[in-house]
């Protein structure tokens, strides 16, 4: 590469690569199981009709927290907070399409941190959102599946191109429409996603347990996210006319309008591109009600007993006596309440999770917290709990003192909040949850005005179905709002985050050259103007090759290797650029 080129880099991230310490095997290890859109419908949590065995148990085995709440309710935003450590607004991330390491690129995930101290952090299945598995934070490349068989009878295929050349010219399902949201396949339980990553994640259990420095070893179940696809004896657990099926619910009066969500996420599938709105007349008939319903609690069922093969094999490896576990969803899910159907709000049913966490010598195993918890909060308490230094840059608080006594508590309210557009215009809602009540206060996106408020009573019940808002007593809005605003104060955002593309005027082309001089395949993102890595342009580089790419001075593109060690981001600010990257 001798022609004349430069090169303006963005950033050279240098990242933890995992060192021993001396006392790093005394360390206890970490098994953290996190669960796509699982609302508490489990038995410990009062569910009469989930079958849920293992996950019962783990409750036994430590406390289980019955308030806890994510901080978004999407996957996304959920997952980038909980695993930096940092509330949404600090961190940049809202929404589903931006990485949070465009947003920050120097933050230091939970893993990271933990490397740091000597710890071998592995991961199977979805910890970060599923575009966006950050290799940077694992000590290992995430291994792929084998190849798993097609869960639909046989015609589906067929079925999706007919539906889908039906829909209009303008309708992106055309060319994404997917296959049916449930499936009941008689198929055994390791020829499906969450099975087979789960006998992944135990050789890999019974292998750290054998090396000297402790593990914080991730599984991350994509059961109970859409489709519903589990193998059939989980369904015959359930009897259908058993199951509660909501059919006359109602939208929460005098709420402003971009309070609800749409039910967008279930119309991406063949059987239901013509869902209901929750404010349209029609509804979802009893019948698909039903349907969709018994598809939910048996992927419940599917994943607790996965999570039963993964806390069977930590016994087994005579590891328990040293293993951190902590479970948790990235966020509930609406199955007819409020005539929704999906997540995407800020109301209780969407923002409280499940959360259990086992320990080491945990005096207080077997007992529930009420205690207001965030999904935040995981990161300092698993410091606490390993023994090792909390960072100064969470913004969490730890939960030790509430894994010491279940009565103690940490803080006086929960905050979630949710992003959204409507008729042209942003808008944040933060929610603040405290013992007796939920207060939203919805706030123009980019200027922080105040635009509309709700506010719940849960003093005697939780079901959120009258907005008292106009009708309380003063102070109780006053007492929640300071509240909230100690830790969201009110001001403008953009969504666009701190890396993204900004191409000169009249886009001024260049040519990028990048060379592989590591010993990793590269992966390398195009940045679009929002900040969005553009996938389909993604391109793959092996060692010792080079790739001369088509671009355009204020372009930028960020550079990952396979194996974590590089996370370059670089712009060319020149008609010929070159980027060698020699790794760590």
């Amino acid at each position: 590469m001798n022609a004349p080129t430069r090169l303006f880099s963005l950033l050279g991230f240098a990242l933890f690569s995992g060192f021993g310490i001396s006392q790093a095997a005394e360390r206890p290890n970490v098994l953290f199981i996190a669960v796509d859109d699982l609302r508490p419908a489990i038995g410990c949590y009062g569910d009469a009709i989930a079958v849920t065995p293992n996950l019962d148990r783990l409750a036994k085995r430590g406390v289980q927290f019955n308030n806890a709440y994510c901080q978004v309710a999407v996957c996304n935003p959920s997952r980038a907070s909980l695993m930096t450590g940092l509330r949404p607004d600090n961190l940049g991330v809202w929404t589903l399409p931006v990485h949070f390491r465009e947003a920050k690129p120097d933050a230091v995930t939970i893993p990271q941190w933990f490397r740091k101290f000597g710890y071998t952090a592995v991961s199977h299945g979805k910890i970060f959102h599923n575009p966006t598995p950050d290799p940077q934070s694992w000590s290992e490349p995430i291994r792929p599946l084998p190849s798993l068989p097609f869960p639909y009878p046989k015609g589906t295929r067929e079925l999706i191109k007919e539906a889908a050349a039906k829909l209009p010219a303008r309708d992106w399902r055309k060319k994404s429409l997917r296959p049916p949201s449930t499936g009941a396949p008689e198929l055994p339980d390791d020829k499906l996603l969450d099975g087979a990553r789960t006998l992944m994640a135990i050789d890999d259990l019974r292998r750290l347990g054998q090396a000297p420095e402790p593990f914080f070893l991730a599984m991350g179940y994509i059961r109970p996210h859409l489709a519903w696809v589990a193998p059939k004896k989980y369904w015959d657990l359930y009897e259908p006319a058993t199951l509660p099926v909501l059919t006359d619910e109602t939208i929460t009066p005098d709420t402003p309008a971009y309070a609800l969500h749409n039910n967008s996420e279930l119309t991406h599938y063949v059987d239901l591109i013509d869902l209901p709105r929750p404010w349209q007349e029609e509804t979802v008939a009893e019948d698909k009600a039903r349907q969709l319903a018994h598809a939910y609690y048996a992927c419940v069922s599917y994943v607790d007993a996965q999570i039963g093969l993964l806390l069977d094999a930590l016994d087994e490896e005579g590891l328990a006596d040293n293993t951190i576990i902590v479970l948790w969803s990235d966020h509930g899910w609406k199955l007819g309440e409020y005539r929704g159907w999906g997540k995407m709000t800020n109301y209780e049913i969407d923002a409280r999770v499940p959360l259990f966490i086992a320990a080491p010598g945990l005096q207080t195993a077997g007992q529930q917290s009420d205690q207001l918890v965030e999904l935040l909060d995981l990161y300092p308490t698993l410091c606490d709990l390993a023994g090792i230094d909390k960072p100064d840059f969470v913004d969490g608080r730890s939960l030790l003192p509430v894994l010491e006594n279940v009565e103690q508590a940490v803080r006086e309210g929960a905050v979630n909040q949710y992003y959204r557009r409507w008729e042209g215009r942003e808008y944040m809602g933060y929610s603040i949850r405290s013992q007796e009540y939920r207060l939203v206060e919805w706030r123009d996106f980019t200027t922080g005005e105040v635009t509309a408020r709700e506010l719940y009573d849960h003093r005697s019940e939780h079901s959120e179905k009258e907005n008292i808002a106009e009708s309380a007593e003063p102070q109780v809005v006053e007492g929640l709002t300071a509240e909230l605003l100690k830790t969201h104060p009110r001001k403008g955002f953009s969504l666009v985050p701190t890396v993204h593309s900004n191409p000169a005027p009249g886009r001024l082309e260049a040519k990028l050259t990048i060379a592989n001089h590591s010993e990793s395949e590269l992966f390398i993102y195009p940045i679009t103007p929002l900040g969005y890595r553009s996938r389909p342009q993604t391109r793959k580089l092996k060692p010792t090759e080079t790739l001369t790419l088509d671009s355009s001075i204020g372009s930028v593109y960020v550079i990952e290797s396979a194996d974590g060690k590089v996370h370059q981001i670089h712009s060319p600010a020149f008609p010929e650029a070159v980027v060698e990257v020699k790794g760590h």
